[in-house]
């Protein structure tokens, strides 16, 4: 069943969520700062600055990109629930699903 708008800001609030998406933005950013820039310097640019940002504040940044990423197609698609043991939201969401979001949204969150 897809997540509801609802379950998705619970996850994007959920501490160790944020922690696994603090790691995996960290893993895209290294693969972003090393690129070879494209052909728009103002493109290359904004992707490196969000990478640098990344690296060096990413439980800041996964905290300020979650809302984006939770609710974007890969994270919707996956089920969203609440585990009552453990007291977290947790998600179907794999790591790959999760990274290949974070990798199309690149450039919306770097702002081109």
């Amino acid at each position: 069943m897809p997540a509801t708008p609802n379950q998705q800001a619970k996850l994007a609030n959920d501490p160790t969520f944020l922690r696994r998406l603090a790691s995996l933005l960290n893993q895209e950013a290294q693969v972003v700062a090393t690129e070879m820039p494209n052909s728009d310097p103002k493109i290359a640019t904004a992707r490196r600055q969000l990478a640098q940002s990344i690296i060096t504040n990413p439980t800041g940044m996964a905290q300020s990109l979650a809302p984006t990423i939770t609710n974007a197609t890969n994270m919707l698609a996956a089920t969203t629930s609440f585990n009552f043991d453990a007291d977290q939201t947790v998600t179907t969401a794999t790591d790959p699903e999760i990274r290949s979001q974070i990798a199309t949204l690149w450039n919306v969150m770097a702002g081109v």
